[in-house]
């Protein structure tokens, strides 16, 4: 038995299929649907997307197996990923790379395979499109074809998880300067309000489709709003902390639906129409357990609203909080500087 060989660029290969976090994940149809076809279409027993990893082949989708990996040295796919071209072997009792292998001599007995190599945009080959037999094969130059174009389909899923995978690296990275150009802002903000005034105008491309607004506490029970973004705030200007779930509980209220509670401070439906407010999202600003205001964002496509943009919202309202506390602090400083000089009077 031969040990299928490393890649030249095994390093840039690995780390490509690992940035695609599609290891170990759910069956998908799109992936499934092609290994269907396949397995009709040829008439073969197996088919299957696979995936080489370290040390063994993962398979994203399996038709005929009943395992979804199994060890790189003894894969048949770890040869096809060293080519660009179909890698076909007619009888595997007859190739000396192959007769002694235990997926030859026992398991599923393999006799004939043919895998055309998936290569994503920076030339690595990350696994195949595959069929497997019991029995010897000889494909026909349109069989062949007809595998390559299935295998084509094949890579256009793995290209468009790649796609996906740079936008989402793009976005964080824009969103990382963004959020640092906004922390420069709040150092040098000289006020509460001026703070809140920067918020609103740099906060729109961290949260498109959505409205919001910073809500600042004024007296023991009521927070009023300091400053909005967005087409309508969507909330009551202000309310008393009772109104508010997250303000209520101390912790972050997320409404996506009718089965989560709704802030007596948000209206059921968008003013002036019947359309509900699908979502809305109430993060409390404190510091010190002490609460300083309300981070709020609404929005009529919860989609929007991920688990990333929801802890990216948290990110801002921490910074808000730190920003609105620090500025409370050097207001408190400077009255108390300003009463020492104050002469006393004595009568």
């Amino acid at each position: 038995m031969q040990t299928p060989a490393s890649p030249p660029n095994e390093s840039i290969r690995l780390q490509t299929l690992k940035s695609l976090h599609i290891l170990d994940t759910q069956p998908e149809e799109r992936f499934d649907r092609i290994t269907r076809i396949a397995k009709r279409v040829f008439g073969v027993p197996i088919t299957l997307v696979s995936l080489i990893d370290t040390e063994r082949q993962w398979f994203k989708s399996c038709q005929g197996l009943n395992v979804c990996e199994t060890p790189r040295d003894v894969s048949f796919c770890g040869h096809a990923i060293l080519g660009d071209s179909l890698f076909v072997v007619p009888d595997a009792l007859l190739d000396e790379r192959f007769r002694d292998n235990p997926w030859v001599t026992d398991g599923p007995k393999i006799r004939f395979y043919a895998g055309a190599p998936l290569m994503v945009r920076n030339g690595s080959n990350l696994g195949t499109l595959c069929i497997i037999d019991q029995v010897p094969r000889v494909l026909t130059d349109e069989d062949q074809q007809l595998l390559r174009d299935l295998g084509q389909i094949a890579q256009q899923e793995l290209l468009a998880i790649q796609l996906n995978t740079i936008d989402e690296l793009k976005q964080r990275n824009a969103e990382m300067k963004l959020l640092s150009e906004i922390s420069d802002f709040l150092q040098a903000c000289l006020t509460v309000e001026e703070a809140c005034a920067a918020i609103a105008s740099l906060i729109t491309p961290l949260f498109p489709n959505c409205s919001g607004g910073i809500f600042i506490l004024k007296d023991l029970n009521l927070v009023e709003a300091a400053s909005q973004w967005g087409a309508e705030l969507l909330s009551m200007p202000d309310f008393s902390l009772q109104e508010c779930w997250g303000l209520r509980r101390g912790r972050v209220h997320w409404m996506d639906g009718a089965d989560r509670p709704r802030c007596k401070h948000i209206p059921a439906t968008i003013p002036g129409q019947t359309t509900p407010i699908a979502a809305s999202l109430c993060i409390p600003m404190m510091a010190q357990g002490e609460t300083l205001g309300l981070f709020y964002l609404s929005t009529a496509t919860p989609e929007v609203l991920s688990e990333a943009k929801r802890q990216l919202a948290r990110t801002v309202a921490e910074q808000v909080g730190m920003a609105i506390a620090n500025l409370n602090l050097r207001k408190t400083l400077q009255q108390q500087s300003h009463s020492a000089l104050q002469p006393t009077h004595h009568p």
